[in-house]
């Protein structure tokens, strides 16, 4: 369990480091290492030693497959999406993207994301990693929310603002 704690301590300081990157042009380095830690982070604590749901396994291991390989589609499709805007790889686009799964959400990398998590932790069915996985989750939202607060209504405006209206955060409206 301690290592779980620890996992998501180092999870939270990554995306305060994430953030500082964000206003600080000094930290822009660690953008790109930065999101992989995001991203894959919170896929190893369930080869530490905890004890299992136990759960049929097998149905337990498909759900599991079909959540990843779903977040894996929506992250691509974000991703491309995003690419036939960008100037630069590894900047924020300049334009605000509404095309592909952005028409419908406003986050689609991170709600891949969890599903890619939510997968991973179905199939793994350790009780510490799941449990503390809500916290991760927790941890996304907040940042897709400061991200909307602090980043995209700065820079979109009314622009943002009604988009915000139209779409989910993380879900379909």
């Amino acid at each position: 369990m301690i290592i779980q704690i620890l996992f998501i301590c180092l999870f939270l300081l990554n995306m305060l480091i994430l953030w500082a990157a964000t206003f600080n042009d000094s930290l822009k380095w660690y953008r790109l290492p930065g999101s992989f830690i995001f991203a894959y982070l919170p896929l190893f604590p369930v080869v530490f030693d905890q004890p299992r749901f136990e759960l049929d396994h097998f149905w337990w291991k498909v759900a599991g497959v079909v959540a990843i390989v779903a977040g894996i589609l929506l992250i691509v499709w974000a991703k491309r999406s995003i690419g036939r805007v960008l100037t630069n790889i590894g900047e924020m686009p300049q334009e605000l993207v509404t095309s592909g799964p952005y028409q419908y959400l406003r986050h689609p990398v991170y709600l891949g994301l969890i599903f890619v998590l939510v997968g991973w932790w179905w199939i793994w069915a350790v009780v510490y990693s799941f449990y503390f996985g809500m916290f991760i989750l927790a941890l996304i939202w907040v940042q897709g929310y400061l991200e909307e607060k602090l980043v995209l209504e700065k820079k979109f405006g009314d622009k943002y603002r009604e988009y915000r209206q139209q779409t989910g955060m993380f879900w379909i409206k």
